[in-house]
């Protein structure tokens, strides 16, 4: 049991059925459990008034009673936060207790176990799943589940009597890894999706990055102020920004900033995986954490920066938002990166996504009131520097997305797609001179982004038309794209194919064909523009057929797999999509293997209806790609698969991706 002597003023435990004269008390509590030294440490406190144990400067409010200790109490906050980040190791520990401060703990009369206990051990019964990846139960699905099932058991106990009163669990995870806990039963072992194909051991190795021990070296810990990197929900701590941080910390100016990575791995997201999205309970998870890593593990830093990375832009400003208004005063800077800070618009979801992630809605609940949040919190000013960069040829956010809250002055245009956009090959790159020139108070200018890519991202076409198309002549394969792109764009289509048929670099150019293709196919998938779907099959279209004369085959099969994609997605004709398929596959006969032959005869057989060949080439190219091809990869296979089975059901075909390509 867990109380509160307001006698001796501390909060403590004792055994069942004994008087608070038998007790262990927080103070004592908490000081034993940060002397364990212990790879993996699971907390569990099954008792009423859990999240009071760990007494601390906290205001006492008000008394209740509780029927198992006579004495109780109601914090203001929970300890556990901070006695959670205290003895926090970044190895793995979990702190889990069954209900707040002022809540009992409740139990079902006919059964032998609480419901906390109850919610764990159906857990471990992989009650949980919904599919199997591999054999293991792993922390962050089990809390995931407890946290789920607790309201469910709760409602059933107060059906049948009126004494139940509410029960809230508290967690806090460790974010940089999810350990395994057990295995799954074995009757559900036959299930696993991934043992149809023999997976290589570095797949199946559950544990941590084969880089781990490279990725680390970057982190420093000297300084009173705090660069912290926070990744988005494609990629991990250490090795989002590429070689960002190691370049930051060669740079002079930035001497005194210490630089740490968040810490939380693509693991805490069991419901998705390695994907640009999350649930926004993964979001709210991760931001609790951020918040109370600054009011505790991070204590120390005078000042902190956060640099953010997709969804990690919403995770900090989730956390910001709750910080008090002391602890908001530390943060220096905010700069993020590809952050959806609108969410998602409600034709792209319907359309690309099937709802899949309709929390993530741009009118939905938890993006209209962070924004309303924090109109109202800032509506005097913000009192940290910040800055917002879009990527010019981003796949997944659009600039109103990434830009529309913000103010003009705090929006910048960075090079590449989504994931690129923070990884620089040197410092001659405008993601990581943003970085520096904020941190170091000095005004930014877009000196390597191109001028004319940033102008297509803003659908100003008219300036680059009018900067290119006089020196059209001596453009290279680059420029031609960007003026064609314009001219298309301002429905010029009659010059665009002017050029593309005399322009010596352009003529007969299958490559170019299909990077203009892609980028109307990446437009379209944006906005669902039908004149950007039309363009990308045009192009695509006349890319196929001046491969066909070539006889290049490579050149046939990577046009004519798009095609088949579009016919299915924008169109709906199953019968273009099967003949475009079927070219596809006897193209890739003729074909030297590699990763986009395996997806393309993957994808291909998708259409056809076999799923088994299906899975099979999607095997063979999961093994060979990085995070970036497994995200794409995965886009295509769903919106396709979606598109012709007319579901986003999570049938087997849709398990076996998901478990292929983002887990």
């Amino acid at each position: 049991h867990g109380g509160y002597s307001s006698e001796y003023k501390i909060s403590f435990l004792c055994p069942y059925d004994h008087t608070p004269d038998i007790y262990i008390s927080g103070k004592e509590l908490r000081e034993k459990l940060s002397q364990m030294k212990s790879k993996k440490m699971v907390i569990l406190f099954d008792c009423c008034h859990s999240a009071a144990f760990f007494e601390g400067n906290d205001e006492i409010i008000s008394q209740s009673i509780s029927k198992n200790t006579k004495h109780g109490v109601i914090h203001e906050r929970s300890n556990l936060e901070g006695m959670a980040q205290e003895i926090d190791d970044e190895k793995g520990m979990a702190i889990i207790a069954s209900s707040q401060a002022e809540e009992e703990s409740w139990g079902d009369s006919d059964d032998d176990y609480s419901i906390l206990t109850t919610s764990f051990i159906e857990a471990l019964k992989a009650k949980h799943k919904r599919f199997f990846a591999d054999e293991y139960i792993r922390m962050v699905e089990t809390v995931n589940y407890v946290f789920t099932r607790i309201p469910e058991l709760i409602k059933i106990l107060k059906e049948r009597s009126d004494l139940v009163k509410d029960q809230t669990p508290y967690a806090n995870l460790q974010m940089n890894r999810d350990f395994i806990i057990s295995y799954i039963p074995k009757e559900f072992r036959k299930n696993i999706v991934t043992n149809k194909f023999t997976l290589s051991d570095e797949i199946q190795r559950p544990i941590a990055s084969k880089n781990e021990t490279e990725l680390e070296s970057w982190e420093r810990e000297e300084g009173n102020n705090l660069i912290l990197f926070i990744h988005g929900f494609s990629g991990e701590s250490k090795e989002t920004f590429g070689i960002i941080p190691k370049m930051l910390q060669s740079n002079s100016k930035l001497n005194g900033w210490a630089m740490k990575p968040l810490g939380y791995s693509h693991f805490v997201k069991p419901e998705l995986g390695k994907d640009i999205w999350a649930a926004i309970l993964d979001v709210d998870k991760i931001a609790s954490y951020l918040k109370t890593s600054i009011t505790y593990k991070f204590k120390k830093y005078d000042r902190i920066a956060i640099v953010a990375h997709s969804l990690g832009g919403l995770v900090a400003q989730k956390a910001i938002l709750d910080l008090s208004d002391d602890e908001r005063k530390r943060i220096s800077h905010l700069i993020m990166f590809g952050t959806p800070s609108n969410g998602i618009s409600s034709d792209s979801l319907s359309k690309q996504w099937n709802t899949k992630y309709k929390e993530m809605s741009s009118d939905g609940p938890f993006i209209t009131s962070l924004r309303k949040k924090w109109s109202e919190t800032f509506k005097n000013g913000i009192p940290f520097k910040l800055k917002v960069a879009a990527a010019t040829e981003d796949q997944y956010v659009t600039v109103e997305s990434c830009h529309g809250p913000f103010a003009k002055e705090q929006c910048e245009f960075v090079d590449n797609d989504h994931l690129k956009m923070v990884k620089p090959k040197d410092d001659k790159d405008d993601a990581y001179n943003l970085i520096q020139d904020t941190l170091t108070n000095n005004t930014f200018y877009n000196k390597y982004t191109n001028s004319e890519e940033i102008n297509i991202t803003l659908g100003k076409y008219d300036a680059v038309i009018k900067e290119l198309l006089p020196k059209v002549a001596n453009l290279d394969l680059n420029g031609l794209r960007q003026l064609i792109f314009s001219l298309e764009g301002l429905d010029r289509k009659d010059e665009a194919l002017k050029i593309l048929n005399e322009h010596p670099l352009a003529k007969d150019n299958t490559d170019l064909m299909g990077i203009l293709g892609g980028r109307y196919k990446r437009a379209y998938l944006n906005s669902f523009t039908k004149s950007d779907g039309d363009a990308a099959f045009g192009y695509y279209n006349k890319a196929l057929e001046l491969a066909i004369k070539a006889e290049d085959d490579s050149q046939i099969y990577y046009h004519a797999i798009n095609l088949a994609f579009l016919s299915i997605v924008m169109e709906n004709n199953e019968g273009k999509m099967m003949k475009y398929a079927k070219q596809a596959l006897i193209a890739t006969e003729n074909s030297r293997n590699n990763l986009w032959k395996y997806a393309t005869v993957a994808e291909a057989n998708m259409y056809i209806g076999d799923m088994d060949k299906a899975m099979e080439f999607y095997s063979k190219a999961a093994e060979m790609a990085d995070i970036r091809q497994k995200i794409s990869m995965h886009t295509n296979a769903y919106a396709g698969y979606v598109a012709l089975m007319q579901t986003a059901n999570e049938d087997d075909f849709i398990q076996f991706l998901k478990a292929k390509f983002l887990t």
